[in-house]
């Protein structure tokens, strides 16, 4: 059997602590001119991306059909409804609460744009109204209140017609919102220009609503829609249909019945083809009125809602 040899080993000796042995470094703190790069909430883009779709609606939109109306009602809606979201976002309170000169001017023309559509839907409900009363009195045949019924119509478009001017004394820019500091945020970058677009996108898409309601009354309006031929004049072509449908379609019926020549059953036959084709528009129309009320209504509802978040931001600054 062979032997092993014992050995013995001894731990190795501590590493001296070279550290220790270095000058103490002296401290020091690097001060920046520019604030710290911060990142972009998600909700930024998704509010960029639908002002870009409100932008897209506005530049495809051909003329005031009250279908496309409605969608531009319902799309500014989503955009002010985003914008009340990023508003009450933490970032954006730091943000803009060192910009009461801006926030001051949003705040009072959201008040304007409040006020308009309050009025807006005040106006809408009296025309429901009217174009009920005018059914009743087509039916009834009661040449009488379809004359009011043509009074009421243009005393409310011209009410319509002012809130024009109201809309359009909102200035189109904003002050830039900027800062006095170095800003590397993209946050910041990307809130600014947006803000604007809201409130630029705001005004124009209540303008094109307004213009639609206003601008639908004026002598001599015919409609080819009622099976008689009659056809819209070329300077108005660009007016809602169905608010034209039924002015042209009144007008044309009381001329028609105070002209009575020739064959007296076929004036006859043809006055009640006119007079159910108006009956129709008219029908027509309600539901168009009922649209853009529900859709404006919404739109009042989110200006409220967005000028209050405004007015927080302005009293915690």
């Amino acid at each position: 059997m062979g032997r092993y040899r014992r050995t013995v080993s001894f731990p190795n000796p501590p590493t001296p602590n070279i550290r220790a042995n270095r000058p103490a470094a002296k401290g020091y703190h690097v001060r920046s001119a520019s604030l710290p790069c911060g990142r972009s909430h998600p909700l930024i883009p998704q509010l960029r991306d639908e002002v870009a779709e409100l932008g897209t609606w506005e530049m495809a939109r051909s003329g005031p059909r009250s279908g496309q109306l409605v969608d531009g009602l319902a799309r500014l809606k989503s955009v002010l409804d985003s914008l009340d979201d990023v508003l009450q976002l933490p970032q954006t309170q730091d943000f803009l609460s060192s910009k009461t000169d801006v926030v001051e001017k949003l705040l009072e023309d959201f008040l304007r744009f409040v006020d308009v559509y309050g009025i807006f839907q005040a106006s809408l409900l009296g025309l429901k109204q009217e174009v009920s009363a005018a059914q009743v009195a087509l039916r009834r045949k009661d040449d009488s209140k379809l004359g009011l019924y043509m009074k009421a119509q243009k005393k409310i478009a011209s009410e319509v017609g002012k809130l024009l001017s109201a809309v359009g004394s909102v200035p189109q820019q904003l002050p830039v919102v900027t800062s006095a500091v170095v800003v590397v945020s993209d946050y910041d970058h990307e809130l600014g220009p947006v803000i604007r677009d809201v409130h630029r996108l705001t005004a124009s898409v209540s303008e094109a609503v307004f213009g639609s309601v206003s601008g639908c009354y004026g002598p001599g309006r015919r409609w080819a829609g009622f099976g008689l031929g009659w056809r819209v004049k070329k300077e108005e072509q660009g007016v809602i249909e169905e608010f034209q449908k039924v002015i042209g379609g009144v007008e044309s019926l009381l001329e028609m019945r105070k002209n009575i020549k020739g064959d007296k059953k076929k004036h006859n036959n043809e006055e009640e083809i006119l007079r159910m084709g108006v009956l129709k528009g008219m029908q027509e129309l309600e539901d168009c009125i009922g649209d853009m009320e529900k859709q404006s209504e919404r739109v009042f509802r989110s200006l409220i809602s967005t000028r209050v978040s405004l007015l927080n931001i302005l009293t915690h600054a």
